[in-house]
């Protein structure tokens, strides 16, 4: 059950491997589709506007889910919080996987 979710963006720093393992990892993870987007995107602050609140986020200092509803509206998750917006989605067994990749990516970060 998906519980109104329709999909998740994933914002990395392509620049970071354990970032770009979230995304290459994550949509294994959870049962709706993935987007993945870069923190360095100059078309990011345009497409998803609330995410200037998470200045972490699009300093490349910090990756996150960007849950997007039913109808359209984004709530962002950022860093290691990013593993609440994943409980909805996620596949039987992933849980431990989902964590882990978020946790080793923002260790990298420190």
């Amino acid at each position: 059950m998906t519980r109104g979710v329709r999909e998740l963006v994933v914002v990395y720093d392509v620049g970071c491997p354990h970032c770009s393992r979230i995304a290459r990892e994550l949509p294994d993870c959870v049962s709706v589709r993935v987007k993945v987007r870069s923190c360095r995107d100059p078309q990011l602050p345009e497409i998803y506007p609330n995410l200037r609140a998470h200045p972490a986020v699009t300093a490349c200092r910090a990756p996150a889910i960007g849950v997007v509803r039913r109808d359209g509206s984004v709530r962002w998750w950022p860093g290691l919080t990013g593993a609440i917006g994943l409980l909805p989605v996620l596949s039987p067994g992933a849980a431990g996987r989902a964590l882990g990749l978020l946790r080793e990516a923002l260790r990298a970060r420190s």
